[in-house]
């Protein structure tokens, strides 16, 4: 078979796996979301519940003293000569105010109520979805074992395959972890902070009508928490992908990341570029240029108790080599082998590599402990068709 015809039935192969594996991962997202939903409302709705019966008790009471009250006044009106006027003016003003407090907390008794009631929809929603979703990940998975069995055994007669497979098996665990990552960024920041804000709002309205000072300051507080939500997101989104490396390019972004990392780090960052920068013109190389030295970053941040680094990138005729080396304490690089075999451990590293690899770059990493740590990756400008 010519290479035209193998490199089209792989194409195949890729496309038609690739939209039943979506699928399935689609829906296994959902069934994930689902599942962290009802943990989610099942310790929300015991929050309600716990609030409204505090809630009940402090009515009961209130009644009670209310009550107390009104039968004092009576005997005030029924014999008003034994009392003075201040006395009676006592009298009247806590009355009045066993009556607001009764209401307002009537309305905190309803409003938690409300909530409470919503929360049992929402959790009986959440329930019956995950049931759903989990009969359709495991129907799919049915389709997709049996179609991708039939499919590899096509796959089989092609070189690499077995590699083709573990690489790609890698990638899907990758982005899964990613996704994880993402939502756990999500749940415990800006969905946090937003329920904080809803939360707030409503102390915001009942305030509002009884202490106007009280609720500007709350609206003060209420806005610091809304700047940090949208910091929150806005980091988020450029981790993700930052939106500068498309519109100014690499060099740009770099400089930029490095400069916040200054800031927010220890450590002195220095890059160099040498050569025309302007040859890299493949997106997926300049992402992944990017990638790298972020994820080289994080790791002498969190784990090699550098000083500094120096980041160097050097643009030769037909490839452009990267090159990140940090005076930190190094470690011993016949560690990393247990990595590879061990697809849960390790994937900061490994991760990069496979990235590199899959562009048909080099990634090579060199330590010594107590003597720093260098990272080299190469790709080759082959790819974008230039010679």
């Amino acid at each position: 078979m010519s290479n035209i015809g193998m490199k089209r039935i792989n194409d195949i192969i890729k496309s038609t796996l690739s939209v039943i594996d979506q699928s399935r991962g689609a829906i296994f997202e959902i069934a994930e979301n689902a599942r962290k939903e009802v943990t989610n409302l099942k310790e929300e709705l015991q929050q309600y519940k716990h609030e409204a019966h505090k809630i009940m008790a402090e009515c009961e009471k209130l009644d009670i003293m209310v009550v107390k009250s009104r039968r004092k006044l009576a005997a005030i009106n029924r014999d008003f000569s034994r009392y003075t006027e201040e006395e009676m003016k006592k009298a009247y003003q806590e009355a009045n105010n066993l009556i607001v407090q009764l209401a307002v907390a009537r309305e905190r008794e309803r409003q938690v109520i409300l909530r409470r009631n919503d929360v049992e929809r929402r959790l009986k929603n959440a329930i019956e979805t995950v049931g759903k979703a989990e009969k359709l990940v495991a129907q799919v998975g049915t389709v997709f074992n049996y179609l991708s069995g039939d499919l590899q055994r096509i796959d089989e007669y092609m070189e690499n395959s077995e590699s083709k497979r573990a690489l790609a098996i890698r990638i899907i665990k990758a982005q899964e972890d990613e996704r994880r990552r993402i939502a756990r960024e999500m749940h415990d920041g800006p969905a946090q902070a937003m329920s904080n804000v809803v939360l707030k709002a409503e102390i915001c309205e009942k305030l509002a009508e009884v202490d106007i000072s009280k609720a500007t300051a709350e609206l003060k507080n209420l806005k610091s928490v809304v700047r940090s939500c949208l910091t929150d997101v806005r980091r988020i989104i450029y981790d993700l992908r930052p939106m500068s490396i498309d519109d100014l390019g690499l060099k740009p972004t770099l400089q930029k990341y490095i400069e916040n990392f200054r800031k927010q780090n220890a450590i002195h960052v220095t890059l160099r570029f040498l050569g025309d920068y302007n040859q890299l013109k493949d997106k997926n190389i300049i992402l992944a240029v990017f990638r790298v030295v972020q994820e080289c970053l994080n790791n002498t941040r969190k784990h090699a108790e550098a000083t500094s680094v120096l980041i160097q990138m050097e643009f030769a005729e037909r490839h452009v080599t990267l090159r990140i080396k940090d005076d930190g304490k190094g470690f011993d690089v016949s560690t990393l082998n247990e990595f590879n075999r061990d697809e849960s451990g390790g994937f900061g590293v490994y991760g990069m590599k496979e990235r590199v690899e899959l562009l048909d770059g080099t990634f090579a990493i060199e330590s010594v402990i107590g003597a720093g740590t260098t990272v080299r990756v190469q790709f080759p400008y082959e790819l974008q068709g230039v010679v």
